[in-house]
């Protein structure tokens, strides 16, 4: 019985190519589609570096560096929500404010002169 090569079964009998060949022909259109555009290389990056980031469990030292971090960004993001909430409500009111005092303002002066 003949050895059969073990690189046959690798072989593409359509085309006559590797497998070692068309992932070279797929390394090398990658790499000119990065050449060719990369600020969507870097957002696909990364979008998969936090794909990666959320879906792998974070290690004991992670957790030790980035903790303190963590709860400095979480302090942060909560005051800074807190504050724009404030003055969003603020404005609203304002703005609610006004259009009531314009409202009763016209609806004062129409019953005043319907009265007068």
């Amino acid at each position: 019985m003949a050895k059969t090569n073990t690189y046959d079964s690798d072989l593409d009998t359509d085309t006559g190519t590797s497998a070692s060949e068309r992932l070279s022909g797929l390394t090398d259109n990658a790499s000119s589609q990065i050449d060719s555009s990369p600020l969507i290389a870097l957002g696909a990056g990364l979008a998969l570096g936090a794909v990666l980031g959320a879906v792998l469990p974070a290690s004991d030292k992670e957790r030790e560096l980035l903790g303190p971090i963590g709860t400095k960004l979480t302090d942060a993001s909560t005051g800074a929500f807190d504050r724009g909430r404030g003055m969003a409500k603020q404005k609203f009111d304002e703005m609610a404010g006004d259009k009531l005092r314009e409202f009763m303002g016209a609806s004062g002066t129409s019953s005043g002169s319907s009265n007068a």
